[in-house]
């Protein structure tokens, strides 16, 4: 059966021409003769879609939310490394220890924009096990770390290895989903992070039971994980695959179909996404990028605060002994993690990420505020749901939304690398604003956390803002019929410039 007929421009009336598949496979060929019909393709219906899309969900989301567990349990296994006499061992003081968490981010955020480069070169079929398997092995070596110096160059590695996963898991899925479905996978591949709290705090619990061998408790915690990590690694590379074109689990049409609605995602005119340079400069002086970042980086510094130090804040704040802190991080996270998932499914079915962006922070920015006026320890700890679910919840939402707003996928990959790698340098405020002599109630931090969910709230409302007049102005080149003029190959690069490409809120 055919697709449905789409208006096309007018202008540029030639034959044919390769449209690279967004997975960044085998071109699709479609006829771009002016004036006619796109050509005959299976049917093109949202059930269709719908029905394939839960064929690939079950292949990728699975993977890609294992391997973010444990991406997020590394990164995060050094407060609950701390908390199990890791300090005290290594004879850390309270500025090296900051400045091992910092050092994470100082790779993290330089590699983000290469690796999304190379993830798009080489296939994420053997980029993403590779990164992971290496990690894993980083993580194993702390392990055996004797002083600050071996710890702060494992946290360096660590994070340069880390670097590519969260982006290009990101870039891979905005590849295999239209817009309208892009939030709940992220959504439900972002809600392993939350989890890997839970999962980080209930095997630290048991790793720090270990007795009578040569080496510390608190080694066991990075031993373990990383040999779990490896084996995610390995099994990951025979999980993923490249794109539609090398999905075997999908037939020949059913790979044509996802094709086509991709490139048609949000125009009728199929973009360029084949890689050039021209489309990395455009990512790289994108105003939406810069201005998603301020969103970002006001979002994931009250998270990246409790993903660094819930820990820490339950044991010194709240008074509670070293063992029991762990165990009470589980339900934190696991209310954390059912709130991501809410919020992106309600995020995808009323289209809507922005509304989701604003009230996620604004709940994390009440649960900071207690954090700050109460004394009381039940009323602290219940404040901790309310800023971890809220950051959590609240995060997928500014992804999605530079994700669905971007059309090349080069450009895309480019924009998302820019996006977690700059904004990742937030890590770096969390992980300096608990010194010790704020402790037990930490007010440094829990005013800054304040603030910056404030920012988040402000800089969200403004993004709609921009976006309704960026799309009044296409609307305005659509009526007035200068977009018809624009020749179709002109429109193929110019990706989500072009008049057709109506930014979503």
């Amino acid at each position: 059966m055919s697709h449905p007929a789409q208006q096309t421009p007018d202008s540029a009336s030639f034959d044919e021409k390769k449209v690279d598949g967004l997975d960044g496979g085998a071109p699709v060929t479609t006829t771009l003769t002016a004036g006619v019909d796109e050509p005959e393709h299976s049917e093109h219906d949202v059930a269709e879609t719908n029905r394939i899309m839960s064929k690939i969900d079950w292949r990728v989301l699975p993977v890609c939310a294992v391997l973010y567990l444990f991406s997020f349990l590394d990164r995060s296994a050094i407060g609950n490394a701390k908390t199990a006499g890791m300090n005290k061992s290594l004879k850390l003081t309270d500025s090296e220890y900051a400045g091992a968490l910092s050092a994470f981010f100082a790779l993290y955020c330089l590699l983000e924009v290469p690796s999304n480069i190379l993830l798009k070169k080489y296939g994420a079929k053997i980029y993403l096990p590779c990164i992971v398997v290496l990690w894993g092995i980083i993580m194993m070596c702390t392990a055996f770390v004797k002083n600050f110096e071996g710890l702060l160059a494992m946290r360096i590695l660590l994070g340069g290895f880390e670097a590519g996963l969260f982006p290009g898991v990101t870039w891979y899925i905005s590849t295999l989903y239209p817009r309208r479905a892009i939030q709940l996978r992220i959504g439900m591949f972002f809600s392993a992070a939350t989890i890997a709290g839970a999962f980080g705090g209930l095997l630290a619990y048991g790793l720090v039971h270990i007795r009578n061998t040569s080496m510390e408790p608190w080694s066991y915690i990075f031993l373990v994980e990383g040999i779990l990590t490896i084996v995610a690694g390995v099994v990951s590379y025979w999980v993923l695959f490249d794109g539609h074109k090398d999905a075997k689990f999908l037939t020949e049409a059913e790979k044509e179909h996802m094709q086509y609605t991709l490139a048609h995602d949000a125009t009728a005119t199929p973009f360029n996404t084949s890689f050039q340079w021209k489309f990395v400069r455009a990512g790289l002086t994108d105003w939406k990028v810069y201005w998603s970042l301020l969103t970002y980086i006001s979002c994931i510094t009250p998270l990246y605060s409790i993903a660094l130090t819930l820990p820490s804040i339950l044991r010194i704040s709240l008074g509670y002994d070293p063992i029991k802190s762990q165990l009470l991080t589980v339900p934190v996270y696991i209310v954390a993690a059912l709130l991501v998932v809410v919020f992106a499914w309600g995020a995808d079915r009323f289209e809507n990420r922005s509304a989701g962006m604003i009230a996620g922070t604004s709940l994390s920015l009440v649960g900071w505020a207690i954090l700050l006026t109460s004394h009381t320890p039940n009323v602290r700890y219940g404040a901790t749901f309310l800023a971890a679910a809220g950051s959590y919840a609240a995060f997928p939402s500014i992804v999605a939304l530079v994700s669905q707003n971007v059309a090349s996928t080069t450009k895309r990959g480019v924009a998302i690398a820019i996006q977690v790698g700059v904004g990742g340098l937030a890590g770096t405020i969390s992980s300096n604003i608990f010194p010790a002599r704020t402790a037990p109630r930490y007010e440094l931090a829990c005013k800054i956390n304040v603030a910056m969910n404030a920012v988040a709230i402000l800089t969200s409302a403004l993004n709609v803002l921009f976006l309704y007049i960026a799309n009044k102005k296409k609307q305005r080149m659509l009526d007035s019929g200068e977009a018809q003029r624009i020749p179709r190959e002109v429109l193929a690069d110019m990706g989500d410039a072009s008049p057709y490409f109506k930014y979503r809120y």
